[in-house]
């Protein structure tokens, strides 16, 4: 996710590093290209009754800008929930660390509390790495390999959903220290509650990791609006002249523009730089945690690299 201080307008007018022309200037230079083609062209052997009329373009033009309105909310929907879900986990996190540090006491397997404690703790913070590396489809055994024993990586390493086979082992060593009579039955039951609310906040992530928005309607206004920038010069080249490769420009950035940002945002848990910023939100919880047990060697919350928080 792109952090910056605020800048002048006129500064924010020219920034290409996070904008859309970084993945749609060659559309847009295609387009004007053609404009400028196609107005030379007419002006230069008078076609003017070869040229189309800027009344269909008028009314596409109008229905276009709804539709990818309207693909555009619903990539940002996807957006915020990610964001919201993440924030929640957060909470939960804090939540779950605090009645694990004052409402539990060692098991019979634990030689002391406060290990015992630091060691459910440390595999909490384990759970959440792991479920950043789920939703990125990337590898997470170098995130788990001090917070969970050995033999617990060994009877994941082939589960389909690690982050869940994570939190069942949380959950079991939770449940011994309840059979222990280290926990007694009310204080479980919110224990429940927050293992139960983690699992609902994956299943959303998931949700909308594995649900994108519909193929044939992102294909549909990919075509109508390279379809109706490409087609745009034949329509106003005979009303505005020399000047239409700059409307062409004009438009065709508005219309590609919006088209990339419904595909950038429509998936919120990748690392392209306008994504959620995953790896400070992970590394926030960690910290958090830490701090919860007292521990000494706290890691720094990570800098943005060149501006971006990944």
């Amino acid at each position: 996710m792109i952090v910056h201080p605020r800048v002048s307008w006129l500064r924010l007018l020219f920034t290409f590093r996070g904008s859309s022309l970084r993945r749609d200037w060659y559309r847009i230079a295609a387009a004007t290209l053609l404009s400028v083609v196609v107005s030379w062209v007419g002006m230069r052997y008078d076609l003017k009754s070869w040229s189309l009329t800027v009344t269909p373009f008028t009314v596409i033009g109008l229905a276009l800008s709804i539709f990818l309105g309207f693909r555009n909310n619903a990539c940002y929907d996807r957006f915020w929930e990610g964001r919201k879900l993440w924030g929640q986990l957060v909470n939960v996190s804090r939540s779950l660390t605090r009645q694990l540090l004052t409402l539990t006491v060692s098991g019979s397997a634990e030689s002391t509390q406060e290990e015992y404690q630091k060691q459910t703790v440390l595999r909490l913070a384990g759970y959440v790495y792991s479920l950043k590396h789920h939703l990125r489809t990337t590898d997470p055994t170098g995130d788990l390999q001090n917070r969970f024993s050995e033999a617990e990586l060994q009877t994941v390493h082939d589960q389909h959903n690690i982050p869940l086979a994570l939190l069942q082992i949380i959950a079991r060593r939770i449940e011994r220290t309840w059979k222990d009579g280290g926990l007694n039955d009310w204080n479980m039951q919110s224990v429940e509650g927050s293992l139960t609310e983690i699992t609902a906040i994956q299943g959303g992530c998931e949700r909308i990791l594995n649900t994108p928005v519909p193929f044939t309607y992102t294909v549909l206004i990919h075509r109508v609006v390279a379809f109706y920038c490409f087609a745009l010069p034949f329509g106003i080249w005979d009303t505005v002249g020399a000047l239409s490769p700059l409307v062409v420009f004009l438009i065709s950035h508005a219309f590609f523009g919006l088209d990339v940002i419904g595909d950038e945002i429509e998936d919120p848990f990748g690392t392209d730089i306008n994504d959620l910023p995953l790896d400070t939100i992970t590394r926030t919880i960690e910290i958090n945690l830490l701090d919860l047990l007292d521990e000494p060697n706290v890691p720094d919350l990570p800098e943005p690299v060149d501006g971006v928080l990944y």
